[in-house]
Formats: C-alpha cells, structure tokens, sequence
C-alpha cells in the first residue's frame, strides 16, 4: 500500500510537470479547433444569408419583356433597350428592402453595355463599373461572365468614395433551356455589412481578424483590427489572390505571435479566414497551472490518507479470499468466495463474483457430461436390445419380396423392399455420419410405406441442390420430422390436400454458409413458443422421458455433434396456415471437422 501511495503521489507529481511542458501545445490544438468549427457554423449562416439574396436576384427573370429584348439583341437581332432605363429603380424598390443593405444594381446586356441602374447614392457610388475612375473589381466580373461558370459570382472592392467595402453578387441570364448561353448579367452592390453583421456574432474579441476572399480575387469583407496583425493580414491576403484555385493554397498555421484558421465554403468558391491572437488563447495558462499545482498538493494529502484507512479493510478481503480458494483446490468445491461480507472492496466483490460464477459452470459441464454419458449408454443399449437376429428380419423381408414379385403382386414386393432398407437403415448403431443423400433415400423409402398404407393421400414434393447430396448429417433426422408432420400437422387435413415439401440448401448468416433442410406441411398449425423454447433449452431428461422424443432427440443429437449454434427450430403460426421445421447444420463432409 505504501507503494501505492508513493506511486500515487508521483504520477501527480509527473502529470503537473508534463502539463506546463505541453499547456502551451494542448491550448494552441484547442484554440485551432474551435476556430474552425467557429467559421464551420459561421459558413452555414452566411451560405443561407447568400442563397436568400440570390433567390430575389432571380426574380429578374419576371421582368419577362427585358429578358425578351436581351435575347432579341444575342440573336443578331434588332432590340431596343431604352425603354428599360428605370429598370433598375424599379427593380430595388421591389424587391429589396432596406434591411437588405443594397446599394446598387446594375444591368448588363450581352456586350457588356449598361442597359439600367440603380444607386442609392450618386455620389458614392458610380453610374457604371466599367467606366468608374475607381478600381471596382470589374476584370473579375468580365473573368466569370466570359467563363462556363453559371454560379452566383460572390466578390467585392473597397469603395475609397464611400469608405467601405462593397459585395458584388453577379447573376447571369441565360435562357431556361440553354444555361451556357449568357443574354445579359445582373450586379447587385450590398454594403459589406450584409457579411460582416454575422461575421461579428462569431467573433470573441475585436483582435481577431475575420475576412472573408476566394482565389485569384481581392478581400470581399474584413472585420476586426490587431496592430501586430495587419501586415499578417496583408501578406496572406495577396497570397490567396496570386493562388489559382483553392486546390492550390497552402497556408501555415502560426504566423507570429497568431494563429491562422480557414474554412473552404462548399457552395461557393469564397474562404473564410481568421487571424487569432495567441496571447487569448494562451491567457489562461499561468492561472490553470497554479490551480494545477494547488489541486495536486490536495490530492496528494488526501490520497496517502485514504490509501492508509482502506488498506486493513483491503488487505483483510484479499487475505480471506486467498484462504478460501486454497479450501477449493483441496477438494471443498461446495464453497464460494464471499467479499461482501467480510468488507471487501467493489472491486473484488466483482471478482469473487466472477470466479463463483466459474465454479458453477464448471459443475454445470461436469453434471452434463455426466448426463450426456448416461444418456448415450442408454441408447446404445435400447439399441442393442431392440436389435433381435437384424440379418434374419432383412432376409426374410427380402424373401417376401421375391415372392410377391413372382406372384405379379409388385405393391407387396415394393413394400417389403423398403421396409427392409428401412430396417437396415434404422438398426445401424454405428457412431458413423449419414449423407444428404442416404437420409432423403430413407425417407423416400419411409413415404412409400406411408403411401401404401395410407393410399397415396399425401402429396409430397422435393427441392434438393445437387451440392448438398454429400453434405453430412447425423443418421435418422428428416424422417422423425417428416413422421411427426403426417401423424401431426397433417392428420385433420382432407386426403386429397395433404400436402409436404422437404427442401435442402445451402444459405448464407452474414458471411458464414450453413446448411437448412426444411420440412413443411400445409395442416393445421401449432403453438410453437413452448416447443422453440424447450429446443433451445436441450434438456436431457426431458429426452430421456419420451414425450415428443422424435424432434427433441435430433435436436439432442445434432447439439452433441455440432454445438449449441445448430439444431431446430420451428415455424407456425396456428392459424391452418400449416407447420415448417427447419433444421440447420454446418457444411461438411465425412471426416471433417466443425468449423
């Protein structure tokens, strides 16, 4: 117990050490994380936020006489735009409101002429892109207008008039068959606000940079300001603008005294970036290692405290056990392991339990094996009794026969011949497996005897796969079952509708084959829940007592031979919907071993 505690008090001494060795790693991983599960959640809200305004972009295509015009004019043809110079005003107001922060709309025709806009400042913001003294980002917006590309185009510039950034969302309008054909485009302006308003519920302090760009373009929106992070900033942002595609983009993740987290969009081709402070991350250490250390002097007192108040208790549970299982090995095997009462611990009453538990199954397998002994001396010695001079029974049979056919009577002849390979078959006591095909023989033999007493009142039908004719199978199993469904299942059925079908296959459980046999009638049904649940149980005495003793004894033996994982089990629902017994054994032939 000493030992223990020393241990004790060491790996707590160890494990404060290694935490201020690695704190700083761990926080870093940690701070990493959430990062990016932080833009993860930010990117859903923000491809919601763009999905909305790209839906009321799309209601230009209501504006079905300028959609007609745009076309007139991609065709070749003669079109006259003019009268949709106030388009656009009307456009805005709508379908968009003020909570929508647009600032203007542009229309373009397929040359890239303006054919209408809108702003709602004319000094801010300029009448057209494409001849406005500022740099508006316009050669992005010819890039993807002349591009395969029928996405919304999300990107932006820095307005310097209006001294904030704005977001281009470019729509092109093609027609609704022929979606790579571009009849004219729509550019709709929206102050970075639109963005940056979520981007601010995401954001634990205005230290962290957030900014949101794709590839080969410049920054839409930027929130957030670090004096030592702006020339991070600017630096990372002209890498992505000078990367072609975002397969091609290779970050770090600490630039400095910061950590750089990115998220890929999945809709849109923008990425989401985020410089973090270090020192937020790490303000915390100092504080936690000192809690740290305060903690483990705690549980180091109280630890060799415990340690020595449990240890009598302890020590006197193992000690007694020990006497116990001593008294077992010397021949008490009636005795058992008693931890609670002598105050033991959880834990080693969970043991004690355990190896109770052992003991009684091992007495279990011992009293079965016993059973199962007196069980097979039995049956060999009724069948030693019941065999009375077999080889004269089998002559004299075989001599009826001949009679019988000599006297033209072929119906006695053919009963005499299976009833001797019936016999034959029946009285072999040899420890030795039958075939598939020797067992279906025996049980032809069997129907024929049936059919002649019967006068040939039962229809019965055989599906047998030719794999399966050398499968082994223990000696005298289908026929007790075929036996019990005549004398049972069918007895209350009309002569002429008694009907049996016996199949043989072999079916896959998952990945293992196995082999089914089944037997089924169409009479009158049973309650099968007891009868399943007895076949599952295997009782030997209830065997040994002859009740129902044809089907319990080939599930008896079929459990001696192949393992509880085999046997039978029983079909009804007891309704004249009529019996089906399905007996299943493992794949082999003679001489292999269960698998």
């Amino acid at each position: 117990m000493a030992i223990s505690t020393f241990c004790t008090i060491f790996a707590l001494v160890l494990l404060t050490v290694f935490f201020y060795l690695t704190s700083h790693r761990k926080i870093s991983d940690e701070s990493i994380r959430e990062s990016t599960e932080t833009l993860g959640r930010m990117e859903y809200e923000l491809e919601s936020r763009i999905h909305t305004l790209h839906v009321q972009m799309q209601t230009m295509y209501n504006e079905a006489e300028l959609m007609g015009e745009l076309k007139k004019k991609t065709d070749g043809g003669k079109a006259d735009l003019k009268p949709f110079y106030f388009t656009a005003s009307e456009y805005a107001k709508n379908h968009f409101t003020s909570t929508d922060d647009l600032v203007a709309i542009y229309i373009y025709d397929s040359d890239d002429c303006l054919v209408s806009s809108y702003r709602k400042s004319v000094v801010y913001y300029p009448n057209n892109l494409y001849e406005s003294s500022e740099d508006t980002n316009s050669d992005k917006i010819l890039e993807y207008v002349y591009s395969k590309d029928t996405r919304l185009l999300v990107t932006g510039y820095d307005n310097q008039a209006a001294g904030r950034q704005i977001v281009h969302l470019v729509l092109k309008l093609h027609g609704y068959t022929d979606k790579t054909r571009c009849y004219g485009y729509l550019v709709c302006d929206f102050d970075s606000s639109v963005f940056s308003d979520i981007m601010h519920k995401y954001t634990s302090s205005d230290n962290v940079i957030m900014w949101l760009q794709s590839c080969s373009d410049d920054v839409i929106t930027t929130i957030g300001y670090s004096d030592g992070a702006e020339k991070i900033f600017a630096d990372i942002s002209r890498i992505v603008l000078d990367t072609k595609g975002r397969d091609n983009l290779s970050l770090g993740v600490e630039y400095d005294d910061y950590y750089l987290t990115s998220k890929a969009f999945d809709h849109h081709s923008i990425n989401a970036f985020m410089l973090t402070p270090m020192s937020l991350a790490l303000a915390t250490q100092s504080t936690l290692f000192r809690t740290l250390i305060v903690t483990s002097i705690i549980m180091m007192f109280f630890t060799f405290i415990v340690s020595s108040f449990i240890a009598g208790f302890y020590s006197k549970s193992v000690e007694d056990m020990q006497k116990t299982v001593y008294r077992i090995r010397n021949g008490e095997t009636e005795l058992r392991l008693s931890p609670r009462e002598k105050g033991g611990t959880k834990e080693l009453e969970i043991l004690g339990t355990e190896f109770n538990d052992l003991l009684d199954q091992i007495e279990k397998m011992i009293a079965e094996k016993y059973e199962y002994q007196l069980l097979m001396e039995r049956t060999e010695y009724q069948a030693l009794q019941a065999q009375i001079n077999p080889h004269f029974l089998y002559n004299t049979l075989d001599t009826m026969s001949g009679i019988a056919n000599s006297q033209g009577c072929t119906m006695v002849s053919g009963l005499c011949q299976s009833l001797s390979a019936i016999f034959r078959y029946s009285l072999d006591i040899s420890d030795a497996p039958s075939t598939i095909e020797n067992e279906l023989v025996h049980v032809r033999n069997y129907l024929y005897v049936m059919d002649v007493r019967n006068g040939n009142s039962i229809q019965h039908e055989f599906d047998i796969k030719s794999e399966v004719l050398q499968d082994e199978i223990p000696r005298i199993t289908i026929q007790p079952i075929v036996e019990n469904s005549i004398n049972h299942g069918l007895r209350y059925v009309k002569r002429k509708d008694k009907k049996l079908f016996i199949k043989a296959e072999h079916i896959y459980e998952g990945k293992k084959k196995y082999l089914t046999i089944s037997i089924e009638d169409n009479g009158i049904g049973m309650d099968v829940g007891g009868l399943n649940e007895e076949l599952s149980k295997n009782s030997i005495s209830r065997v040994e007592k002859g009740k129902s003793i044809g089907i319990l004894n080939v599930n008896a033996r079929i459990k001696k031979a192949y393992g509880d994982g085999y046997g039978i089990h029983v079909y009804s629902e007891n309704d004249n919907n009529g019996t089906r017994v399905v007996i299943k054994l493992p794949i082999r032939q003679r001489g292999e071993e269960v698998v």
